[in-house]
């Protein structure tokens, strides 16, 4: 029988994760935010065990531990805090707790606890919440805030656009949000560029939950099917584009869908979530080929963050999948991991020719659209080089088959009031 897991937390966003990671790893979840409510569950017999935060709305919890224990002698307890003190894990201690979790915690050390709380210490090896497939997962305050924005248009039945370059996970956000509302994806219809137009238009009106995907590559046509499906219809949309709402989209489907707007950040700016995203992909594709997994030494994850995954995370994926089959299952070095990104060198015209494409879109809309899109590369180009040569322009310059003075005056070009990008 699936144990069932009473979730006490009030950050929305939190809780949304913790739900997550505690429904991928095979727990039916049941949360709230009020210490009143998980006590009349308890009281009523719901749940295996209580996995609880301490301050709860200017209350502390500790003070409830009496009271679920004569509710429920033998319901595991599990606290966690912000509050890293000495009295507090102490007081933890006092109340019968099976473990206390100072925050930031990572993940899998919180299921593991579950499982061992509730006497799955066999299982708990097999099912971590690295079996999310997806990679969307992170720590970071980037993607912090998209879990948030998730959580927020999780309390609402309003339409939904969801920003994001190229491979960032839009689609996977989309999911996350599905399951938020209490959706199964399986019950959301899909609609891809490829749908025809009476297609849009009839799914659109009929269903109740709708994905559009890749939103910028669909017609003026699709787009205004798609508007007019709005304006008939009674279903809720979650849309996901990969450029800027104001370039190439209806004015008015725009309108219709920025009711609630998500952006889910490039992997630049979470570098940080990186080694998390290198464990789960790594742990995936053990799983999926049936072999060792593979770990990663210090200087090959330090090589990683610092690369510049033009493509995010859907790149990292790749060039990882590349990595596990050719290590099977040693520890890779930072030769394994140049010597996958090469390889995955094939795909990257790919890669290039969606971001081209998005840059091409966004330039049309304004005058001297080639002059735009050059300086628009020039300046993401330049600006990677010297942050991944840290500041050395003669080093950048060779990266980017320049020479230094080239470099210098297209940099001056560029922004003539400063001597740095």
């Amino acid at each position: 029988m699936t144990a069932r897991i009473l979730l006490l937390e009030d950050d929305e966003s939190l809780k949304l994760i913790l739900s997550r990671a505690l429904g991928s790893a095979g727990y039916q979840v049941r949360a709230t935010a009020s210490p009143d409510t998980a006590l009349n569950w308890i009281r009523n017999g719901e749940g295996d065990l209580l996995l609880a935060d301490v301050l709860l709305d200017g209350s502390n919890f500790l003070e409830n531990l009496g009271l679920v224990a004569r509710l429920r002698p033998q319901m595991p307890v599990i606290v966690m805090s912000a509050q890293a003190t000495a009295s507090t894990a102490i007081s933890a201690a006092k109340g019968g707790v099976f473990e206390y979790l100072p925050k930031p915690f990572d993940l899998d050390d919180m299921i593991s606890a579950v499982s061992a709380a509730l006497g799955e210490e066999a299982r708990a090896g097999r099912r971590k919440m690295t079996e999310e497939p997806t990679g969307f997962i992170g720590q970071s305050a980037a993607m912090q805030s998209a879990f948030k924005a998730i959580a927020r248009a999780a309390t609402s039945q309003a339409h939904v656009m969801i920003m994001g370059e190229p491979g960032v996970g839009k689609r996977q956000a989309a999911e996350a949000l599905l399951r938020a509302r209490g959706i199964s994806s399986d019950d959301a219809v899909v609609v891809t560029p490829s749908n025809p137009v009476a297609e849009i238009f009839a799914s659109t009106q009929s269903a109740k939950q709708v994905v559009w995907l890749r939103l910028e590559e669909w017609s003026s046509e699709q787009q205004r099917a798609a508007r007019d499906a709005l304006d008939a219809g009674v279903g809720r949309v979650i849309a996901t584009a990969s450029q800027s709402p104001e370039a190439g989209l209806d004015p008015r489907l725009l309108g219709r869908l920025s009711e609630c707007l998500i952006s889910v950040p490039p992997l630049r700016e979470r570098r940080s979530d990186i080694p998390a995203l290198c464990d789960a992909f790594l742990g995936q594709f053990a799983r999926r080929d049936n072999q060792d997994l593979v770990r990663l030494d210090k200087d090959a994850v330090q090589y990683l963050e610092g690369s510049a995954w033009t493509g995010n995370v859907v790149e990292l994926r790749s060039v990882l999948s590349r990595l596990s089959l050719a290590t099977r299952g040693r520890v890779a070095g930072l030769d394994d991991v140049m010597t996958a990104i090469m390889a995955d060198a094939g795909d990257a015209r790919e890669a290039l020719d969606v971001h081209a494409n998005a840059i091409a879109a966004l330039s049309l809309s304004r005058t001297s659209a080639r002059a735009v899109a050059i300086d628009a590369v020039d300046r993401a180009l330049f600006s990677q080089a010297l942050d991944r040569c840290g500041g050395n322009r003669s080093r950048a310059a060779d990266l980017l088959g320049l020479n230094r003075n080239t470099l210098a005056r297209r940099l001056a070009e560029l922004d003539p009031d400063s001597d740095d990008m």
